[in-house]
């Protein structure tokens, strides 16, 4: 997934789709699952397109679709097990006692870091680094 316009409008229909009690389509069900994760966010798509912008959710500033073009990024690199290590890294932090969702917040704050940082800089993205930095979380940390 983009950070893209194209992205915004498909996140807007699921959601949509959603309130409305409409059937997903299979391809859109991983952005469904993301939005069922995160209830505290039902209310904000709601906004239409206004969804979009960082908004104050529980005293913290989130923006609803970055959050979940990050969560359904790492959600597919976990399913597709592409990169393979950061699958290996979900099932770790599950084994030493993590959440299924927590696991992946962990797994997300990593991936955006970087992504953000390599953004900002003009740099690519290095897997080589991001497996390094994954290897350093633990449930503990």
């Amino acid at each position: 997934m983009q950070f893209d316009k194209e992205t915004q409008q498909r996140i807007l229909r699921v959601a949509g789709q959603r309130i409305e009690g409409q059937d997903v389509d299979e391809i859109d069900q991983r952005i469904a699952h993301v939005m069922d994760l995160h209830p505290e966010y039902e209310d904000i798509w709601k906004m239409g397109e206004m969804a979009v912008y960082p908004q104050e959710i529980d005293g913290k500033v989130v923006n609803p679709f970055v959050h979940t073009v990050l969560h359904v990024t790492v959600d597919k690199q976990i399913v597709d097990e592409n990169p393979e290590f950061v699958a290996e890294t979900f099932q770790r932090l599950k084994n030493e006692g993590a959440e299924e969702h927590e696991a992946l917040h962990a797994i997300i704050g990593v991936y955006a870091d970087m992504y953000f940082k390599n953004f900002r800089r003009g740099d690519t993205f290095s897997n080589l680094d991001y497996q390094a930095e994954l290897d350093q979380l633990s449930v503990s940390s």
